[in-house]
């Protein structure tokens, strides 16, 4: 549940204006955002190699699509960077999966989507995340129709946009078994009344991790009456989805990538045993 206490923008001011402000404090340091992203990468491998299938658009007669398919296995790992986060999504990925083997989750494959993300508009970025989920919406629906079993969807910053408009974008019958969106880069409204609130139904189980040391997001998403989801949480409680936070273990936006506590949490909700201290009243690099 959102802090009522925190400051809020004034009735009426825009949290697009808002963002804007808050990106174009940032704008300096943008250009150096992939060689930041760089660092955040594990130096240690895990037992699974990681493929990477590239999410582009095609043009205005081909539209958007990945240049491959989902491995069919029984437990599939899929995970989807945020801004600025394409020249790192090997790496990214390595750090989240690591977390999860530590806390004793074990796919058969694993995969990282990439999309182009690497544009100084952000709010161009933010907008095709919703291209971005529909395919990977086509993907698991393809996976599931060749026999697949589990998938395993874990988004950061705008990925967690992805994650959720893939859930979304599902036609009807189909189910992707666990969505997780990391310091995602929203409004806990876009979840609770708007964009994704029907995409919940879709999922086995959404779990958000948030965290009230991430200001990025906190800085740019919220405002009047509303809530920055990967800082606070979404501030509504729907069937079927839950609001983990990790204050206490992630201290920057960044820092939900390979975090023991996400990693051994989510690992123990894939396997149907997800840790009593979870909070349902709750609340870096690569950018958003």
């Amino acid at each position: 549940m959102a802090d009522n206490n925190k400051q809020r923008n004034l009735p009426g001011e825009s949290t697009r204006t808002n963002r804007r402000a808050v990106l174009k404090a940032t704008g300096a340091t943008v250009v150096g955002a992939t060689g930041l992203a760089a660092v955040s990468g594990s130096a240690s491998a895990y037992s699974h190699e990681i493929e990477t299938i590239e999410i582009d658009e095609g043009g205005w007669f081909s539209g958007w699509s990945a240049d491959g398919s989902l491995p069919v296995a029984d437990e599939v790992f899929v995970f989807i960077h945020g801004w600025f986060g394409d020249s790192t999504v090997s790496s990214q990925a390595d750090d989240v999966l690591g977390s999860l083997e530590d806390g004793g989750y074990d796919p058969d494959e694993a995969v990282a989507l990439e999309w182009p993300a690497s544009t100084i508009n952000f709010f161009g970025a933010e907008s095709d995340t919703e291209d971005v989920g529909e395919v990977a919406a086509e993907l698991a629906e393809e996976f599931y129709d060749d026999g697949g079993g589990n998938i395993r969807l874990v988004g950061h910053s705008l990925g967690g946009r992805c994650v959720l408009w893939a859930a979304t974008k599902l036609s009807s019958g189909y189910e992707i078994d666990t969505v997780a969106p990391l310091g995602a880069a929203a409004d806990g409204s876009e979840l609770c009344e708007d964009l994704w609130i029907d995409g919940i139904d879709n999922a086995g189980e959404v779990r958000n991790y948030h965290s009230e040391n991430d200001s990025t997001v906190g800085a740019a998403y919220g405002g009047w009456g509303d809530t920055a989801l990967g800082n606070e949480g979404a501030g509504c409680d729907p069937d079927g989805y839950t609001d983990v936070d990790v204050t206490d273990s992630v201290g920057s936006h960044m820092g939900f990538l390979g975090d023991e506590a996400v990693g051994a949490d989510l690992a123990a909700a894939i396997d149907g045993d997800p840790d009593d201290n979870d909070d349902d009243d709750d609340d870096g690099w690569g950018w958003w």
